[in-house]
């Protein structure tokens, strides 16, 4: 053996035990694992909660080393459960465990786990529940309901999923048996009419026989008792016996025809019905298919009307492309959190995502009431618009009314923050009234966006609106001065715009 050969072979030998030492050392990180999770349900279960949590935090430093997040996410449930049963230090003991739900949920993200998801959810809940933390709890139960419901919905396609490969199976099955009976149905035919043939051949040679026979008698006969009148006689029986052959060649024609008029009539018969029935199976199959057709469209339209208003999204439908719109008299609001980045940096980033999802779904809310448009979210920015993309004369009364509720909202969350001892945000909240431009943009990921002068003069009052203000124009205030009570602020400069003149809203008149 030469030595590039040993050479090649020693390679080979070292590459195996590598991975044969990579999977025994996966497997006894799985093991310890485990391990350290039967230890902790073993305490926990016993009510030694202190020796249980020692036991589910050395399962998640095994977890964290090896990078399984799934593992993470289940210590870090585990942790959790064993703080709520404890019952000393409680108020410090749900805090603790509250962020170790959250931490489990923030792993689970990228995870596929919805009982563990729905395990951290519930006991969120409850803590919420325990603070008389109603909004939080639920926020909490209408995760858990989507959750439930998208696992149902997961359920129903793979059913669905299913059936439709059953039904496509049977309809192969059928249609090969299909070939299979008309092949059968064609050679029988043929058989019946062959065989109906060869008796009516042998019928008509009987036939022919026995007139032979009769004949021969009637010849006989005739010679023994009128010998004279035997020439006579035989030229009369020869014109009968033409006769008789041509009503026997007729009967003939006649029955074959009718035999052969009765196969085609059967086979036509038997294509009919095998033909109506495979029809019905198609149908019963086509109908099953565009029924499934009908569900997948149904969720198209309701994701595409998520993302685009319906006019717009209608319009899309139809045409395969949405016309820009100018609109004469449209109210835009923006809204921005003061000090954002300060806080921020105070947060984990899931529980940074946490907080600004649970603000901006409850601005969605509020906005949804009063009929408004949402057009995005730039960071910790909020943008809506009223009077599109149906004109609506009252759209400035309708913005000022959401955006009073939105501060009103920030207010009330503000002191129970405060007294809870948590982070809470702030809003400064601009609007201007005046024309814009409204339309889609994209072709792989629509946007309904809005364009103009309008939406940089509602950017420029939000920046310099103040916590818990609304700030409006002159030109809104034109049109709310009657029902709500505003407080002038005079001509205020504003970048690339010189002095606009600002009102703060106060609330509606008395």
């Amino acid at each position: 053996m030469t030595l590039k050969i040993r050479v090649h072979f020693l390679a080979i030998f070292l590459a195996s035990c590598c991975f044969s030492y990579g999977l025994v050392a996966q497997s006894a990180i799985q093991d310890a694992i485990v391990l350290n999770m039967q230890n902790w349900q073993k305490l926990h279960n016993i009510q030694d909660y202190n020796k249980a949590i020692v036991q589910a935090e050395k399962a998640l430093e095994i977890a964290t080393n090896a990078n399984d997040k799934k593992a993470m996410a289940q210590a870090l449930n585990s942790i959790g459960l064993s703080l709520i049963k404890k019952t000393k230090r409680v108020k410090k003991s749900r805090k603790l465990a509250k962020e170790k739900f959250e931490k489990s949920l923030f792993y689970l993200a990228s995870v596929k786990d919805q009982s563990l998801r729905i395990s951290n959810l519930e006991n969120l809940k409850w803590l919420a529940e325990r603070e008389n933390n109603i909004e939080q709890a639920t926020v909490y139960n209408k995760q858990i309901i989507e959750i439930q419901a998208l696992e149902k919905a997961s359920a129903k396609n793979e059913a669905l999923v299913e059936n439709k490969a059953v039904l496509e199976n049977k309809v192969n099955q059928l249609a090969v048996q299909k070939k299979v009976l008309s092949k059968k149905v064609k050679s029988l035919s043929q058989a019946q009419l062959e065989s109906e043939l060869l008796i009516a051949l042998q019928k008509n040679q009987v036939d022919s026989l026995g007139f032979a026979i009769t004949k021969d008698s009637l010849l006989l006969h005739q010679k023994e008792l009128i010998v004279a009148e035997q020439a006579s006689k035989l030229a009369l029986q020869e014109s009968h016996i033409d006769l008789q052959n041509s009503q026997i060649d007729l009967q003939k024609s006649q029955r074959n025809f009718f035999l052969t008029l009765a196969a085609l009539v059967g086979l036509v018969a038997i294509g009919i019905f095998a033909r109506y029935f495979e029809s019905k199976k198609h149908n019963a199959t086509l109908q099953s298919k565009n029924e499934i057709i009908e569900e997948e469209r149904k969720k198209s339209e309701q994701l595409l009307l998520n993302i685009l208003p319906v006019v717009v999204a209608n319009e899309l439908k139809i045409n395969g492309t949405a016309k820009a719109r100018k609109y004469e008299n449209a109210t835009v609001l923006f809204s921005d959190f003061i000090n954002f980045s300060a806080i921020a940096e105070k947060l984990s980033p899931e529980r940074l995502v946490y907080e600004l999802d649970f603000y901006f779904k409850t601005f969605d809310t509020i906005i949804s009431n009063y009929k408004l448009e949402k057009i995005k979210t730039i960071g910790d920015a909020y943008m809506c618009v009223a009077g599109l993309p149906e004109e609506n004369p009252n759209n400035p009364l309708e913005m000022v009314k959401a955006a009073l509720e939105i501060q009103s909202y920030l207010t009330a969350l503000k002191m129970e923050r405060i007294e809870a001892g948590e982070p809470y945000f702030e809003a400064r909240i601009g609007i201007h009234t005046g024309p814009l431009i409204a339309g889609v943009v994209g072709s792989k990921k629509f946007a309904f966006d809005v364009w103009g002068d309008t939406v940089n003069v509602a950017a420029r009052l939000e920046s310099k609106s103040e916590a818990g203000k609304v700030n409006i124009s002159s030109s809104t205030y034109d049109y709310i001065k009657s029902s709500f009570n505003c407080v002038s602020r005079g001509k205020v400069p504003v970048k690339n715009k010189g002095e606009i003149e600002m009102y703060f809203v106060e609330g509606l008149t008395s």
